[in-house]
């Protein structure tokens, strides 16, 4: 969850080594997969040629006591019990894998201890019958590179070490505020490299957010294993699957979802049918595994959602949703379907820019992220180009910065003022998508908007042309 992680990263420059496309990166896939480990055949995950579908629940934890006696430990909000009672009662509500979380900026730290501790917590995991994704510190400088680059050659030999995440959502903790595509992919590439030279039998991922995550680590063009994205609120999960599903280009998994439940504004059953739908529907569109924020609530969350996403409270006791996964399938889920709100997310309907996108030969692109914001950067607004390449960015303010960029092609990011007229109406103009409730847009049995019922064509929006934007293949 992008508020939790990495609060402390430090700027720092990288230098990276010859870049590949994502489409070029299968050369060095393991041939024969090893005995016991978790490999990507087909898109999906395979052990032993048998299919595996994570289930996967975030754990956070940091590191606890000094020297011989250090351990990976619980976060400190976590309750009733140790980190291996706590792992035992998740593989109890039938889930079959683990996000360790590791926080913390631990550069002074021992770095030999901290490996034997994090190899200890994977065990631990593994003696319970999760399999593990480790969440670590980004590598992106020399420090990290060395200590990630050693941790890996600590835990090759652990097959429950399913997959590395090497970086939490890179739109909000890259530490460098503007990074061209080319440089991500290097970095990316470096990764690589670390990986299989240190983990030779091991996956790894980044956790991507949100689709503009495009702007600058493009997906379709990074060379890791899998792509795991993260999504929440039930106006924006459908959408971003939807777009990952069609547009990343490689296998992907859900790492993060959730809605948050305090038993009162949010009922606990809201948030169980939350995961019933989301879970069927990222089985519809080919996800090849699901995750949920978090084990338990944490009562200083920054705001509602930080405190009650958890699948127990604060106190300890589990919520419906905690089990549901053991009971769920993803029956009747084979055939999915556009997102009703696909391209106006949020259900605007003041005023809307139109266009097309293409490449500099003129051809359509399909599934480029349009990207608008007002005057004042308060409210940005997104959306996709249909397979004609042509986009209506709905909005319920003037927008007059944008940005827009696609899968494996450049951005392009400028300021227009378009012509609307100076009298018009604009409701509501400050919405945004956290001001919205987290109920009330689907139909009586539905938590995710699934009533096509006009709102979200905005047929009545004041409509300005932006024209063509051409982007150049990279």
């Amino acid at each position: 969850m992008r508020f939790l992680h990495y609060i402390s990263l430090t700027v720092i420059a990288f230098v990276g080594v010859a870049c590949h496309r994502g489409s070029d990166v299968s050369s060095d896939a393991r041939a024969v997969p090893a005995p016991g480990y978790v490999a990507v055949e087909g898109g999906r995950f395979v052990v032993g040629g048998e299919a595996w579908y994570p289930k996967m629940l975030n754990y956070k934890c940091f590191f606890g006591g000094l020297g011989d006696s250090l351990e990976v430990v619980p976060a400190p909000w976590y309750t009733g019990g140790d980190i291996r009672s706590h792992f035992d009662t998740i593989a109890s509500w039938g889930f079959n894998a683990v996000r360790l979380c590791l926080d913390g900026d631990w550069s002074d730290g021992d770095t030999a201890a901290m490996h034997r501790a994090t190899r200890r917590a994977v065990m631990q995991a593994d003696s319970a019958g999760l399999r593990v994704m480790l969440l670590v510190h980004p590598p992106l400088d020399a420090f990290w590179m060395a200590y990630t680059a050693g941790l890996m050659r600590r835990l090759a030999d652990v097959p429950a070490l399913w997959a590395y995440d090497l970086m939490n959502e890179p739109l909000y903790f890259d530490p460098k505020p503007r990074r061209d595509k080319r440089q991500a992919n290097k970095i990316v590439q470096t990764w690589r490299t670390m990986v299989r030279q240190n983990a030779p039998h091991q996956l790894f991922t980044l956790a991507l957010a949100e689709p503009i995550e495009v702007f600058e680590w493009d997906p379709s063009m990074l060379a890791v294993d899998f792509v795991e994205m993260h999504t929440y609120h039930p106006l924006r999960v459908q959408s971003e699957m939807w777009w990952y599903a069609n547009h990343c280009g490689k296998p992907w998994m859900v790492g993060e979802t959730g809605l948050p439940a305090d038993g009162d504004s949010v009922p606990y059953e809201a948030q169980a049918e939350f995961m019933r739908q989301t879970y069927r529907y990222a089985m519809a569109c080919g996800a090849c595994g699901y995750g949920w924020w978090e084990f338990q609530d944490c009562p200083d969350g920054v705001n509602f959602e930080a405190r009650y996403t958890g699948l127990r409270d604060s106190a300890g006791r589990a919520k419906p949703a905690a089990t549901l996964l053991r009971l769920v399938s993803a029956a009747n889920s084979t055939d999915p379907r556009m997102p009703v709100n696909y391209y106006n997310m949020l259900a605007y309907g003041n005023v809307a820019v139109t266009g097309m996108v293409t490449d500099r030969g003129g051809r359509p692109i399909e599934g480029a992220v349009i990207r608008g914001w007002n005057e004042d950067w308060s409210v940005g607004i997104n959306t996709y180009s249909r397979p004609d390449g042509t986009f209506r960015l709905v909005s319920n303010d003037v927008c007059t910065h944008f940005e827009i960029a696609a899968p494996g092609y450049d951005e392009a990011k400028f300021d227009r003022r378009l012509s609307y007229p100076s009298d018009m109406s604009l409701p509501d103009k400050e919405r945004e998508y956290q001001q919205i409730p987290l109920l009330g847009w689907g139909d009586s049995i539905s938590i995710l908007p699934c009533v096509d019922d006009g709102r979200y064509a905005a047929t009545g929006a004041i409509e300005a042309d932006m024209g063509g934007v051409a982007l150049k293949k990279l």
